[in-house]
């Protein structure tokens, strides 16, 4: 049997008392909250990952010339947005 723990009061869960949302853990009495705060990091890292890449919009990163210089300047802003933060992993590992 597994056990499962409430992400708002960190009751223990077993299965059949377990509510779960996005990853996310809960009690019966905690699971409006937990949905709301499970929304809230969630759009949250939405935002965040967008910032990332936002000044890249109507950039050419294609292989034209233009293209490449601007792959070239902006390597190190490519790089950082191209991985995975470690925000976001934990938060679909539902650490969060």
């Amino acid at each position: 049997m597994s056990n499962y723990t409430c992400k708002k009061c960190k009751a223990k869960l077993k299965a059949n008392e377990a509510y779960e949302y996005r990853g996310a853990f809960s009690c019966e009495e905690h699971f409006d909250e937990v949905i709301e705060m499970r929304d809230f990091e969630r759009n949250q890292i939405i935002n965040e990952e967008h910032n990332k890449t936002k000044s890249f919009k109507g950039l050419d990163l294609t292989d034209s010339a233009i293209g490449k210089a601007n792959k070239a300047l902006l390597k190190p802003r490519i790089e950082i947005a191209s991985k995975e933060s470690l925000r976001l992993n934990s938060y679909e590992r539902g650490d969060l």
